[in-house]
């Protein structure tokens, strides 16, 4: 196994390895990098579904989803994204988030296999949200973590979110499903979210995935949030995706609301 680290500051490229095939040690060198770089970009791979289910419950246990047009019938583990409906869910994701984070006990951990590729649309973007709260100015540190957003469901976190296993914060905001930030005007909360949404994206913050045969992307929700780019119908592009459960994941305490 050859650890790389990624030369954005985060993640890290992993290859020489077949995850199917992972012991003990390999298991607990891939829990290491997750939490140390936040993402892990694993190539060379090749999974069934069941395969799929199988690897990343290296990392917990897994969450289930309803079975739905272009879902997998009988493998309710595995969430497909895809350029085509009759693929599976379409369009969805264009906007900075961390899967999830509209549980009350949000998603820590999501495992994507490409098994259809496009050459070109449906990238994916990655940016590290650690190191987004770190690089705030102090005094909007300080305003920041001191405030709760809100989800459109009702569902509730603190705006900076310390890590349950290294304590360390992290910038944590999905700007597509937030409702505003409490005991800020619609306008406040606007004004917030997008300049949250601008330092998400500043320059040299972000790590963009062309998705290539045998990909597999691992990504700690609490430090790194992503992205997706646009497809078209006309260019087929199939991801299919598991999670971890808060309440089986492998640091197993849950999310720990604890703001900085």
């Amino acid at each position: 196994m050859n650890i790389t680290p990624l030369p954005v500051g985060f993640g890290a490229e992993i290859d020489g390895f077949d995850m199917r095939e992972a012991d003990d040690s390999m298991a607990e060198q891939l829990r290491a990098a997750l939490l140390q770089y936040g993402m892990l970009v694993i190539r060379g791979q090749s999974f069934t579904p069941p395969e799929q289910i199988a690897a990343s419950q290296l990392f917990g246990s897994l969450e289930t989803f309803p079975t739905m047009r272009g879902q997998l019938n009988g493998l309710p583990e595995i969430f497909r994204v895809a350029s085509r409906p009759e693929d599976g869910h379409v369009e969805v994701g264009r906007y900075w988030h961390s899967d999830g984070s509209f549980r009350e006990d949000p998603t820590p951990i999501s495992f994507w296999y490409s098994e259809v590729q496009s050459e070109e649309g449906g990238d994916t973007l990655f940016t590290d949200l650690q190191r987004a709260y770190a690089e705030l100015q102090p005094e909007i540190q300080q305003e920041f973590a001191g405030l709760t957003t809100a989800h459109r469901n009702g569902v509730v976190h603190p705006l900076v979110l310390r890590h349950p296993k290294t304590e360390v914060p992290a910038l944590y905001l999905n700007i597509g499903l937030t409702a505003g930030v409490l005991g800020y005007s619609p306008d406040h909360s606007r004004a917030l979210m997008e300049a949250v949404d601008r330092h998400y994206s500043r320059d040299g913050a972000t790590y963009r995935h062309h998705w290539l045969p045998g990909d597999v992307v691992v990504a700690d929700n609490l430090h790194v949030a992503h992205k997706a780019t646009p497809i078209t119908p006309q260019t087929r592009r199939i991801l299919n995706r598991t999670t971890i459960r808060a309440d089986g994941v492998i640091w197993a305490n849950g999310v720990q609301k604890q703001a900085a």
